[in-house]
């Protein structure tokens, strides 16, 4: 087998990576939400530990893992009901949660501000694209200026405006208020850079540059093992609005020819949304790295090295297929995390497939079903053998990491058997574990039928 020891495992797409789950219970900070084929979402949380990677969990087992707030109960649900999968999404759903005032008055006054200033930020943008489209045209929208937005007068000049810019286009006028709210709609978290608009994004990407710059400044001050990690964080910080500029600067191009953007609008409809979409993806999880590195600003080095030390495990670092060649960042992240990554079923002393564990585990897995069909073995509730072998799949992902408690509940007796698997570090271990997720149940139930 090949194997590439200078390669981080990173994920591949921003798919991949997941969306921030805006989660207000401490051990779920930064934990992101992907969708998942088998178990439809997964959460997976930060390895705090230092090493790479992170804890895949279901969607539905998160509640079971981690006691959650009533905040974060609703915002679990919203994110399942609306496939909340994308930063976009996540905002939606945790924006419906707040303004609930689950998390308390102040979340919830903040949430409906959010929402409020979001409309506002709309509104403007349509008209600033109604303007733009105008002038591009040839047409004087100085009269507009003159009346009241939204007053009877302003809408039939608009509507009269672009019903003649649509007869130069070639559409009508039903199609030209609809494209230009749509791309309106696009462009509100962006901005509109042609007439000086700056959304929520162009934002926290001016924010992001000012975080680079001072952690990189810091970094070369301070002369503890931090300043390591810090000037990282700035790198990272660097490279993701190195690329967030040059999607800015492409769509912004593309909406200084407004006319084009109206009139050929399936293509360039589409680069529009990828390229707010690609914003969003890369800014996304970095708004609450700002807040932490905020809350120190001012605070003494102590706490400025501590901060460091918790942003390094959170950094959201641009995935593999979405970045430029750029493998000496690559190599640096793994110079300083330090942590070998434990794959499924991967011996941990040689990094070879180990045979004997895979031939268990696939035993464990034909046990499961004849322990069902009670081919085998003392007769069960059906579904314990189905619990068996969902542990079993669960044992494989465990084996990635080092640390993680195991919860298997027997069905008919109810009986938990819970292993804590945090000083399980050896190959040899996990097996004997695994050998006991199987055979600790059949002699419970032989005892209890006898």
């Amino acid at each position: 087998m090949s194997k590439n020891p200078t390669s981080v495992f990173l994920p591949s797409t921003f798919e991949e990576r997941g969306a921030v789950a805006p989660f207000t219970t401490p051990s779920l900070a930064m934990s992101r939400v992907r969708p998942d084929d088998r178990h439809g979402l997964v959460l997976m949380m930060p390895n705090m530990g230092g090493g790479d990677g992170a804890y895949v969990v279901p969607w539905g087992a998160v509640a079971d893992l981690v006691s959650m707030s009533v905040h974060d109960r609703a915002l679990h649900e919203t994110v399942l009901e609306d496939h909340a999968v994308t930063p976009d999404a996540m905002r939606i759903a945790s924006l419906k949660v707040a303004k609930t005032g689950l998390a308390g008055p102040r979340a919830a006054h903040a949430a409906k501000a959010q929402l409020a200033a979001e409309e506002e930020q709309y509104v403007e943008t349509n008209f600033l694209l109604v303007v733009a489209l105008l002038t591009s045209l040839g047409m004087s929208s100085r009269e507009l200026f003159t009346l009241q937005p939204d007053s009877d007068a302003w809408r039939n000049l608009v509507r009269g405006m672009l019903h003649s810019g649509g007869q130069k286009l070639g559409i009508d006028l039903n199609t030209v208020y609809d494209r230009l709210g749509k791309m309106a709609r696009i462009l509100t978290p962006i901005g509109l850079k042609v007439s000086r608009q700056e959304g929520r994004l162009r934002v926290l990407m001016n924010r992001l540059v000012q975080f680079r710059d001072e952690l990189k400044a810091w970094s070369e001050q301070d002369v503890s093992d931090s300043a390591a990690y810090a000037e990282f964080a700035s790198e990272v910080a660097d490279f993701t609005v190195r690329i967030a500029n040059r999607t800015f600067e492409s769509l912004d191009d593309t909406m200084r020819d407004i006319p084009a953007v109206i009139g050929q609008w399936g293509e360039q409809v589409k680069i529009a949304q990828n390229a707010a979409a690609r914003i969003s993806w890369l800014l996304d999880g970095w708004e609450y790295i700002l807040a932490i590195w905020a809350r120190v600003a001012d605070a003494h080095a102590i706490e400025k090295r501590e901060a460091v030390s918790q942003l390094k495990m959170v950094l959201p670092i641009v995935p593999r297929d979405e970045m430029d060649a750029d493998e000496e960042a690559r190599k640096r992240r793994q110079s300083l995390t330090g942590t070998k990554r434990m794959k499924a079923m991967v011996n941990w002393r040689t990094g070879e497939i180990d045979d004997e564990l895979a031939a268990r585990i696939a035993d464990m897995k034909i046990k499961a079903a004849e322990l069902a069909s009670g081919i085998k073995g003392p007769a069960k509730d059906p579904t314990l053998a189905a619990d068996i072998e969902a542990e079993i799949d669960q044992l494989e992902m465990l084996s990635r990491h080092e640390s993680v408690r195991l919860k298997l509940i027997e069905g008919a007796g109810q009986m938990n058997i819970n292993y804590d698997l945090e000083s399980i570090t050896r190959q040899e271990d996990l097996k004997a574990a695994a050998n006991e997720i199987i055979a600790r149940p059949v002699r419970a139930q032989a005892m209890a039928q006898a």
